[in-house]
């Protein structure tokens, strides 16, 4: 089957400290050319589009590697939509320009008001980073390039997730917003996840904020979960939607050009399918696929999974706690897009 997503980690190195980050444990080495490259035509070797995220550690610290790999890309018309997720901070005019010459999409990391972010997202110093990201993605939008925005839900900025809606606003040139779940990995095992409850309210809060604003401005910003939500509301299939891992079509190629079946497995054998000098063991990405949906299969016994797609296998294995928020987040998503379907917010809390 082809790739449908590679994850490109480009470096393990990161200049910031935060304090959940997932990725603490990681080799902080930066991939060389030929193992990109070889990711690159493994990928490609399907002949199906594909695409190409570009990450870390935080990718704009491996900048003329992504520059080379871009070109790569272009040069050989290789049939994939390049998306990078940075922390922002490094976004320099020069960076900028060369992000919007290469048609690269781009997320940023922010968790919410200057304060808010400041408390999760700081410099290895301890000083915030708002300022710089806020600038980055200042510069990115002097360009006409717009962003999406991901904000890392956890315990402590559950009750301000209006805010990141405030700041996309604010800043203009973001299109998107989406709220990722804590996982417990990395440096994020010693942080808080948000209860169920918690993130019910929460969402109900954002989708209101949403609507009042976008009345107000006449500038629509979607949410991430509720733009997933609408495109599965009508679907017959009854498969894992979601998750390119679970379906056997997406991989991770960390820095040292070993492939894992996603991105929240790097480092753990269980789910190494090979490498990029020998290729992918189809037969273990197969087995690992069918490992995953088998061991979710609670999630077909509920009402709402036709219009889900399903759970995260990694956040579901390491806390019922958070596969509970998860379904919370997607259920406030649903009710959402089931609201603005029938024209009216019946249903929808405030």
């Amino acid at each position: 089957m082809p790739l449908r997503m590679l994850v490109l980690s480009l470096t393990g190195d990161c200049n910031l400290a935060c304090r959940y980050c997932y990725a603490s444990g990681q080799d902080r080495r930066t991939m060389t050319w030929e193992t990109a490259r070889r990711a690159i035509d493994l990928a490609a070797e399907g002949g199906a589009p594909f695409i190409l995220q570009f990450s870390g550690g935080e990718p704009l610290l491996a900048l003329p590697l992504l520059r080379r790999t871009a070109d790569y890309i272009r040069t050989n018309r290789i049939r994939a939509r390049m998306d990078l997720q940075t922390n922002g901070t490094l976004i320099t005019d020069e960076t900028a320009d060369f992000l919007h010459g290469a048609g690269i999409g781009i997320g940023v990391s922010l968790d919410g008001r200057p304060s808010v972010h400041d408390a999760l997202r700081c410099h290895p110093d301890g000083r915030g980073t708002s300022s710089d990201v806020i600038a980055g993605i200042q510069r990115l939008g002097q360009r006409g390039i717009e962003i999406g925005l991901t904000c890392v839900v956890t315990a402590e900025n559950v009750g301000e997730l209006p805010g990141i809606i405030e700041m996309a606003y604010y800043l203009g040139n973001v299109r998107r917003v989406g709220f990722d779940l804590l996982r417990g990995q990395g440096r994020g095992a010693a942080v808080a996840p948000a209860r169920p409850e918690d993130v019910a309210h929460a969402m109900a809060r954002v989708f209101d904020l949403c609507r009042k604003l976008e009345r107000l401005t006449g500038h629509h910003i979607a949410v991430a979960q509720a733009e997933q939500a609408a495109g599965l509301a009508h679907r017959t299939g009854d498969g894992f939607s979601h998750c390119h891992a679970m379906n056997g079509t997406g991989v991770h190629v960390d820095a040292a050009g070993r492939i894992y079946a996603c991105s929240s497995f790097v480092g753990d054998a269980r789910f190494l399918l090979g490498d990029v000098e020998h290729g992918i063991d189809v037969r273990r990405q197969e087995e690992t696929a069918h490992e995953m949906q088998s061991s979710m299969e609670f999630c077909r016994t509920c009402r709402d999974f036709t219009s889900c797609g399903g759970a995260c296998w990694a956040r579901c294995m390491g806390s019922d706690a958070l596969c509970a928020a998860e379904c919370a987040l997607k259920r406030a998503a649903m009710q959402t897009v089931h609201a603005s379907d029938s024209h009216t917010y019946e249903g929808i809390p405030t």
